[in-house]
């Protein structure tokens, strides 16, 4: 009986899998950044008083450049490593993640030095020469001297993250944050530092986070390494720096956002309008925590599919992005529309019912901006990723200063308070109905077919493309299947047969010791004819197996499978990324 091949439709389990696998962590790193620094701020506020904690608002500009940098080099670096795995090319991968440490440790180390000595100039600008610069050189001035740690750290968990340790990535930033708000007890509480204490608990937060990451630095197993760059190779540098413009160009035009609306709210409402925003804007960092980390999550899994070209795989990923997003998103609004003033109370927002009342408005209205928003995120973090990093950051332009900035003082003027928050639920529709139409104007112009949205390349290519089960049985039958798929498009027999017996071998292989017993996995199977080229690409979750080292290191007469796979294929290449075992063949 022939083996039907609708058996072995493409499922896009493994990577839903992974998607979940990321996602965790991921938020974790987020809750980690986030609320290090929030609760950073009331420690400081508790211990030093009010002066104490303007004096550190006063340096938030500094934090912002910080994580522009390493999002700059991080992301941008991290997203280049994940296309080179995909497309195996490891040298490629490890000479991206060499030159972006490199950048990361030359620029924090040049602003940490380059800010010490300009210390009080700096100071005075940030405090606007206020009788607060003292106190804010005393906290800037052990803050800068530690961006090497503060830049360099955050920016390397990216790296970690990507090569198959996401909960090590997450780690590192837990840790540095808890010793941080530790030594923040510790250092102004204990020793009476005063605000210096709270900088350098920062810095020695950090300082630990690394000693950490030295776990990953001399593990054996992991797969980036650092190699010696050529002159020549540093115009790589500016592909590191292109693609991570978009990561840090949201976090440049939020704070410009947030500074301009905190200027118009002073001008038309005054300090109640302030403080309705501070909550509205505490709300949408909560929610940043879980819908930034659920976007975040798809850059290194769509990036190291993307390079594999694997663009069914990708549908799949952000189809479960997506759903996940607007479930999350959904399950905040509830949560805000029914218990606005429970909110409010936890920033200890309180005053006569009528105010209350605003507030309570203000928030529920505002709430219903946040499923397009984690929409907008994720589109910007998936352009980016696929290659697409103009698109990406128009989108962050627009979301957050050419549509929300006007609409503000439009809206504001015609509807008084409840105008401005109308306009951040109209600015997100309006920046994601702009995604849609100038994805489908890309669309129309592109010499090339676009699948609509995800605007990915539709190939002529002749594939095939299914999962199967860890049954010998499917990898006996999937054999039989990619042979009648060959003979079906012209493959002379010889190349044929080499293609079943590859797969079954290397299939087999996998079923009998990649996976424990009565384990229930699958395998992704991908073949695809270029010209005259066959391309077999094979994907699973087992144990790491490096079937081209293993016959580097011991030859082809210890396993007659890869002995034939060896013999049969014109090249043969490995790769283990995302915690995948990735092989591919070419025939």
């Amino acid at each position: 009986m022939m083996p039907n091949p609708t058996a072995y439709q493409r499922s896009g389990i493994l990577l839903r899998k992974k998607f979940f696998s990321y996602l965790f962590p991921t938020i974790m790193m987020n809750v980690a950044l986030s609320l290090g620094i929030i609760v950073d701020g009331i420690i400081v506020g508790n211990i030093l008083g009010t002066e104490a904690f303007a004096a550190v608002n006063i340096c938030a500009p500094i934090i912002f450049l910080f994580s522009a940098i390493y999002a700059l080099i991080g992301v941008g670096g991290s997203t280049v490593v994940a296309h080179c795995k995909g497309r195996m090319d490891h040298q490629g991968a490890n000479l991206s993640f060499t030159l972006a440490l490199l950048g990361l440790l030359v620029v924090s180390i040049s602003f940490g030095t380059i800010g010490f000595i300009f210390s009080a100039p700096i100071s005075a600008l940030l405090s606007g020469g206020s009788s607060l610069m003292p106190l804010v050189k005393d906290y800037f001035s052990v803050l800068v001297l530690g961006a090497p740690a503060l830049i360099t750290i955050p920016g390397m968990v990216y790296f970690i993250r990507t090569d198959s340790r996401p909960k090590l990535a997450a780690n590192i930033l837990i840790i540095a944050n808890v010793v941080n708000l530790s030594c923040d007890l510790i250092f102004m509480g204990v020793f009476k530092m005063g605000i210096s204490g709270a900088a350098l608990a920062t810095v020695t937060g950090y300082l630990v986070g690394a000693l950490v990451s030295l776990s990953y630095f001399l593990s054996a197993k992991r797969n980036l390494k650092f190699v010696r760059p050529a002159v020549s190779d540093f115009t790589r540098f500016g592909e590191i720096l292109f693609t991570g413009v978009p990561s840090a160009l949201t976090g440049a035009t939020g704070f410009v956002k947030n500074l301009t609306i905190n200027s118009i709210l002073i001008a038309t409402i005054g300090p109640i309008g302030v403080a309705t925003f501070g909550v509205c804007l505490n709300m949408l960092s909560m929610s940043s925590i879980v819908i930034g980390g659920t976007a975040q999550t798809i850059i290194p899994v769509v990036g190291c599919t993307y390079g594999e070209k694997d663009y069914r795989g990708i549908e799949a990923i952000i189809k479960t992005a997506m759903m996940t997003v607007t479930s999350l998103c959904a399950s905040l609004v509830v949560i805000f529309v029914l218990f606005p003033l429970q909110i409010a109370g936890l920033f200890g927002i309180a005053g006569d019912p009528k105010m209350m009342a605003e507030i309570q408005l203000a928030i529920r209205v505002f709430s219903l901006s946040l499923p397009f928003f984690g929409i907008n995120f994720l589109m910007i973090c998936y352009y980016q990723t696929v290659s697409r990093r103009g698109f990406s950051s128009m989108i962050s332009i627009f979301e957050n200063i050419l549509i929300i900035l006007p609409l503000i003082l439009l809206l504001e003027a015609q509807f008084g308070e409840i105008g401005i928050w109308i306009a951040f639920v109209i600015s997100e529709m309006l920046t994601l109905a702009l995604v849609v139409l100038t994805a489908g104007v890309i669309k129309k112009r592109s010499k090339l077919e676009l699948m609509p949205i995800l605007l990915l390349e539709k190939s002529n290519t002749r594939l095939i493309d299914v999962t199967i089960a860890n049954s010998l049985a499917d990898a006996t039958g999937i054999s039989q299947v990619l042979i009648d798929f060959c003979r079906e498009n012209g493959i002379d027999d010889r190349r044929t047969n080499h293609v079943g017996v590859i797969v079954e071998e290397l299939c087999v292989n996998i079923i009998r010791y990649g996976f424990k017993e009565k384990e229930k996995n699958v395998i992704d199977i991908r073949l695809s004819i270029l010209e005259s080229e066959l391309v077999l690409r094979i994907r699973d979750d087992g144990r790491p197996f490096n079937p081209v080292a293993y016959i580097h290191e011991h030859g082809v007469a210890d396993t007659y499978g890869l002995r034939l796979v060896k013999e049969m294929a014109r090249d043969f290449k490995y790769s283990y990324v995302l915690n995948f075992n990735n092989t591919m063949i070419s025939e």
